[in-house]
């Protein structure tokens, strides 16, 4: 349980928090965008973090706010990266500058690892290149683990902001809950096929965003069957969390939810339910847009592995028995203004926010940038 303050204190402490999250974020997508854009693109984004840090420091809502900073990510990764294919003046830049599809790295993780195999072989394998890859991916999984998938991910901040805009859901997806395994399943059909046929499969029929001809095969039927697996894909990510409130795409077509569901272990940071204050009424089983809590009846809630620490299931419920904790401990209790900060929620959002951060300055201050540009010229 927070520590109890006055409203002073509440944005004594919001305004500390939100000055931790500034500062190393504006540090760290300054140095992300380098010398070809502008800082101040990077300032205004290392802003609207410390922005969101604010007001969930001063809220303790951290869903709301995480879904706010998850959308515009994603809408500036549109922006910058998608609707530039069809702006000629902005085609360039998106072309030159596209972020490493972590989605692509899970599924043809076995093909990469044969061809650092035959590298080495062959005397051209070098040690940086696979080393900083994997260094940065092991940071990541260790700082924010499943988190990465409620906060970081572009395609997710898609699908989690349209799962917000269903207000009144039209479809169910109690049945679609037996497919709960169907990432895990697709995960290992790919990463056999991408190892046998030595290319990127998922890339190659189901991702929903390479409807480009370098990606399409030149076979008319292959190329209609292409079209159609990446439709339903499309669906998935665009029609599916609007029909039902729920994260489609993410929780049952993305590979890598179920690689970040496995390796997320060695990530410190829980969702722990207290069976002293739950009433077992079920509501954080209705509010996960992940299907990843399983709950029933007068039974106490049971946190599945796909969980992303989201935090939407904590907003929701009633009695406050759900909480971030470290492999199921909390901290002590410290009075004040800063000591409300010292707890594992706040120091979780920092790890998340922070590092979401940085990871989308490869493309929020250059949308930023197009965007003055196509206003003002």
């Amino acid at each position: 349980m927070e520590p109890a303050v006055s409203r002073g204190g509440k944005a004594a402490a919001a305004g500390l928090f939100a000055a931790l999250v500034f500062v190393p974020a504006f540090i760290f997508s300054g140095l992300i965008v380098g010398r070809e854009i502008s800082r101040f693109y990077a300032l205004a984004w290392a802003v609207f973090a410390g922005a969101s840090a604010f007001a969930i420091a001063y809220t303790g809502r951290v869903s709301f706010y995480r879904r706010l900073f998850f959308s515009v990510s994603a809408l500036a990764f549109l922006a910058h990266f998608k609707l530039g294919l069809l702006d000629k003046a902005l085609a360039p830049a998106c072309f030159a500058s596209a972020p490493y599809c972590h989605i692509a790295m899970a599924p043809y993780f076995l093909g990469y690892l044969y061809q650092q195999y035959l590298a080495l072989m062959s005397a051209g394998w070098r040690l940086w290149g696979p080393l900083s890859l994997g260094a940065a991916w092991l940071f990541v999984t260790l700082a924010i683990g499943r988190g990465w998938c409620s906060w970081a991910c572009f395609y997710g901040g898609i699908d989690d902001g349209l799962s917000s805009a269903a207000r009144r859901p039209l479809v169910g997806t109690g049945r679609l809950r037996a497919l709960r395994d169907l990432p895990a399943a697709l995960l290992i059909f790919f990463l056999l096929v991408s190892l046998a046929n030595m290319a990127p499969e998922y890339c190659l029929w189901l991702c929903p965003f390479k409807f480009t001809g370098a990606f399409l095969a030149r076979d008319g039927g292959e190329r209609a069957a292409q079209y159609g697996l990446m439709g339903l894909s499309l669906a998935a990510l665009v029609a599916g969390p609007l029909l039902t409130g729920k994260r489609t795409f993410c929780s049952y077509l993305c590979p890598f939810a179920a690689w970040q569901a496995f390796w997320g272990r060695l990530n410190p940071f829980r969702l722990t339910c207290d069976a002293a204050k739950c009433s077992a009424c079920g509501t954080c089983g209705r509010a996960c847009p992940m299907n990843a809590v399983r709950s029933a009846p007068g039974a106490r809630p049971e946190i599945l592995a796909y969980c992303n620490l989201c935090g939407q299931c904590l907003d929701a419920c009633p009695s406050g028995a759900l909480r971030y904790t470290v492999f199921g401990l909390e901290l002590p209790s410290f009075g004040g203004a800063a000591g409300a900060l010292i707890s594992v929620k706040y120091f979780y959002v920092f790890s998340a926010l922070t590092l979401a951060t940085a990871f989308s300055s490869l493309w929020v201050p250059a949308a930023l940038r197009d965007m003055v540009k196509l206003i003002f010229g």
